[in-house]
C-alpha cells in the first residue's frame, strides 16, 4: 500500500471494486432505454392530444423529460445500493438492486422535478440574458455539477426531500472533498480518452464506407459499439466511485481497495470549496 496515495490510485482500486460486478452494467444500459421509451410514450401522446403547438411540445418535454429523468436515476440508485451490497460483503444481483431502489422511487421523482425546475431556469437564463446568460448557465452547469456529485447515495441512503438532499450532498462535499472535482476531472480523463478512441473509430469507418462499404460500415458499427460500452461502462463505474467516497465521508465501512482513502482524501484536500 502506497504511503502517500494519490486520487489516480484510489480512482484505480474503486474501478477494480466494479470489475468484480461488470455484469451491472446492464443497468446504466436500461437506463438509457427506459428513458428513450418513456419520452416516447409519454411525450408523443401529450403532443397528440395537445397539438403540435408550441404549447404542447413544452409540455410534452417537461412531463416526458422528469418522467425520463425520473427512470434513468431509478437505474442510477439501484447501482448505489448493488455498490453497497459488495462493499458490505454481499454479492449484488440486479433484481435486488432495483427492488432496493423501487423502495426509494417517491424520493427519486420528488429530485428529478427539482432539477427539471432548475434546469428550465438555467435554460430561461441563457435565452433572456444572451452571452451573459450562457456564461451564467455555465456557471451554474458546473456549481450544479459540483453540488449534486454525491446525490445520489444521499437519495438511497438519506429520507431528505430534494432541496434538504441537495443541501446535504453539497455540504458533504464543502466539509470532506476539497477535491472531488479533482477526482471526477481525473475520472473523466480515463473515460474520455476510450470514448475518443471508440469516435475515431466510427470517424475513420464512415470515411472508408465510400470506398468499401463492408469495411467501413464494419468498423463504424465496431467503434458505436465501443461508445456504447465505454459509455455504459463509465456511468456504472462513477456509481461505485461515488459511493465510497459517501460512504468515507459519513463515517460508514469502506472495502479494502488496496490504498489508504484516509490518506489520500486527506492529502489531497483543497480550500476550493471553503467559506
Amino acid at each position: 500500500m502506497a504511503s502517500n496515495p494519490t486520487g489516480k490510485e484510489v480512482l484505480r482500486a474503486s474501478l477494480g471494486l466494479f470489475r468484480q460486478d461488470r455484469h451491472l452494467v446492464v443497468l446504466p444500459l436500461l437506463a438509457a432505454v427506459a428513458a428513450l421509451a418513456t419520452l416516447a410514450a409519454v411525450g408523443l401522446p401529450i403532443v397528440a392530444l395537445l397539438g403540435a403547438t408550441r404549447i404542447g411540445i413544452v409540455v410534452a418535454l417537461m412531463v416526458a423529460g422528469v418522467l425520463a429523468s425520473s427512470a434513468t436515476l431509478f437505474f442510477n440508485v439501484a447501482l448505489v445500493f448493488a455498490a453497497t451490497d459488495r462493499i458490505e460483503g454481499r454479492t449484488p444481483t440486479v433484481r435486488g438492486s432495483l427492488a432496493q431502489a423501487w423502495g426509494r422511487r417517491s424520493t427519486i421523482l420528488k429530485w428529478a422535478l427539482l432539477a427539471a425546475v432548475v434546469s428550465t431556469v438555467v435554460r430561461a437564463l441563457e435565452r433572456r440574458l444572451g452571452l451573459l446568460g450562457r456564461l451564467v448557465g455555465f456557471a451554474g452547469a458546473v456549481t450544479w455539477a459540483v453540488a449534486t456529485f454525491l446525490v445520489l447515495p444521499v437519495l438511497a441512503f438519506e429520507d431528505l426531500g430534494p432541496v434538504a438532499a441537495l443541501r446535504r450532498s453539497s455540504a458533504i462535499v464543502k466539509e470532506r472533498f476539497g477535491t472531488v472535482t479533482r477526482s471526477g476531472l481525473r475520472f473523466g480523463l480515463l473515460f474520455g480518452v476510450w470514448l475518443a478512441a471508440a469516435m475515431a473509430v466510427v470517424a475513420v469507418g464512415a470515411m472508408l464506407v465510400p470506398a468499401s462499404v463492408v469495411f467501413g460500415g464494419t468498423l463504424v458499427a465496431v467503434g458505436a459499439f465501443g461508445v456504447l460500452a465505454v459509455a455504459m461502462y463509465a456511468s456504472a463505474a462513477g456509481i461505485y466511485l461515488r459511493t465510497i467516497l459517501y460512504r468515507y465521508s459519513t463515517g460508514l465501512s469502506v472495502p479494502e481497495l488496496g490504498v489508504d482513502l484516509a490518506a489520500a482524501l486527506e492529502s489531497t484536500r483543497t480550500p476550493v470549496f471553503s467559506s
